[in-house]
């Protein structure tokens, strides 16, 4: 039997109120934070807000990784990516999701390939970005426009 490859990531971190620091490997922290009508000092993005952008981060390197192996040429990306969640689920009421119900990403690609090209690379990026799939496993409605510049 083969053994699964598993990699092992970490994050550490302190907090002070809703305020984080994180620490990834030997890269400068960054902060987690809310806004300050939420009790936070707005000094970095919330969870949420960094879950978009890790979507969006995320399906941006896999297409650079998915585009090689396709031969598909592009010379960048832009994207915008909102989610909608009703609050009140982590404001504890019960039987309402703390996350996202739905999220939109709206990929624009400067390339000169065709519109078939473009969906076979976003089925391939869909079907390899973590947290396209995390966030599809969750039942999160993701939508999703592809473009080109």
């Amino acid at each position: 039997m083969l053994e699964k490859p598993l990699v092992t990531m970490r994050a550490e971190g302190e907090s002070t109120g809703v305020k984080t620091t994180v620490h990834v490997r030997d890269l400068a922290p960054f902060i987690v934070d809310e806004p300050e009508r939420l009790g936070g000092t707005d000094a970095g993005p919330n969870p949420l807000e960094y879950l978009l952008g890790a979507l969006s981060s995320c399906t941006t390197i896999m297409i650079a990784y998915v585009a090689q192996d396709q031969n598909f040429d592009y010379d960048g990306v832009t994207f915008v990516t909102e989610g909608t969640l009703d609050p009140r689920g982590f404001q504890g009421v019960e039987g309402v999701r703390t996350y996202f119900e739905n999220v939109h990403v709206n990929i624009v690609l400067e390339t000169v390939e065709s519109d078939e090209r473009i969906a076979e690379l976003q089925k391939g990026v869909e079907a390899r970005c973590p947290i396209h799939n995390l966030m599809h496993a969750a039942d999160v409605d993701i939508t999703a426009t592809w473009t080109r510049k």
